[in-house]
């Protein structure tokens, strides 16, 4: 049981060695418009209340695109989903839009925490819930499932990605959410991190304690 999901304070993991992606201040190392980001009460903040999108749009992580990693972060969600993308391409910069991997931010409990391929044709990939492993042509094993329980989206809840070549596994309050082996031709193996605001009824979210540790080489190496 995720006992954690509906506490006060969120659930606490440890990642020796990793970057601190977020101050806690400003937004200093990410990039995205600021009519719809800005730092709110230690946490960045997510909202299209006071401006709407016509699209979903993303607060990027300017940095080198990351391989194999380790993604720590807390985040809460109202009115609408959201997600961190990650082994993402940055499709539109003039509008901050990306496309690839998404680990989603889901009122609905078998899509939390599950993978979204946002704008890559694959649509979603795997719920929260499923050990799973997916050929070259897309068909899909599910070795196990689990069903998932109901978490309270708009309280803190801890959000893990852990990529490790084709070997992906998200982890919601320190438990699995998905295993995946993706085998997939339109498989992603490295690219950006970036936090969605989604389009549609308006919406807020925040994100804090963001933490990176790169377990192999990035785009630059």
């Amino acid at each position: 049981m995720l006992t954690s999901a509906f506490a006060e304070e969120a659930y606490k993991v440890e990642l020796e060695g990793a970057e601190v992606l977020f101050n806690g201040k400003d937004l200093t190392g990410w990039k995205g418009s600021d009519k719809f980001w800005s730092v709110k009460d230690g946490a960045i903040h997510g909202t299209t209340h006071e401006t709407k999108t016509q699209g979903n749009t993303f607060l990027i992580l300017d940095a080198p695109e990351v391989e194999d990693f380790h993604l720590v972060y807390e985040a809460r969600c109202f009115g609408n989903n959201s997600g961190a993308m990650y082994r993402s391409k940055v499709v539109n910069e003039e509008n901050f839009v990306m496309a690839g991997y998404q680990c989603d931010l889901h009122p609905k409990p078998e899509f939390c925490a599950m993978i979204y391929g946002e704008k890559i044709g694959r649509g979603i990939i795997i719920k929260r819930g499923e050990k799973m492993e997916i050929d070259e042509k897309g068909n899909k094993t599910i070795l196990s499932t689990e069903k998932p329980d109901k978490v309270d989206i708009t309280q803190w809840n801890t959000y893990e990605v852990i990529c490790k070549g084709n070997h992906i596994i998200h982890k919601l309050n320190g438990k699995v959410a998905i295993d995946l082996v993706d085998n997939h031709r339109r498989k992603v193996l490295k690219g950006s991190i970036g936090l969605q605001l989604h389009a549609g009824k308006p919406m807020k979210v925040d994100f804090r304690n963001i933490k990176l540790k790169r377990l192999k080489g990035t785009s630059g190496n």
